[in-house]
């Protein structure tokens, strides 16, 4: 596990960076770290459901504690991606977060994002 500490800090400033996006209902800060491929179908439309609905049912983000990383699984056409795990701290309850990325010409992009 030593040996994703990198990955692990990019995935959690990827984490940070949508957490204020979600906050802030900022859909160009949201996507800021995906592939554009990676878009189709998400519009600021849905962005802005999707936060309504998720704070409706969360409240507010107040923090995160870090799970674990899953590694080895393949996201669409994403090899080589790891999905990092965090326990999302809201105001009306705890959810899973998950953010999962990946590396393409050596610059590291999301291909998930999720509250559960």
């Amino acid at each position: 596990m030593s040996g994703l500490k990198g990955e692990k800090a990019i995935a959690e400033n990827f984490l940070k960076v949508m957490l204020e996006a979600d906050d802030t209902g900022n859909y160009e800060l949201f996507i800021k770290h995906y592939e554009e491929k990676d878009l189709v179908d998400f519009s600021m439309e849905r962005f802005q459901n999707d936060i309504k609905h998720m704070q409706a049912q969360n409240g507010m983000n107040l923090g995160y504690e870090y799970f674990g990383v899953l590694q080895g699984y393949r996201e669409g056409d994403h090899d080589g991606s790891f999905r990092f795990v965090w326990k999302g701290l809201y105001e009306k309850r705890e959810a899973l977060i998950v953010i999962g990325i990946h590396r393409k010409d050596d610059t590291w992009y999301i291909n998930e994002s999720s509250v559960r």
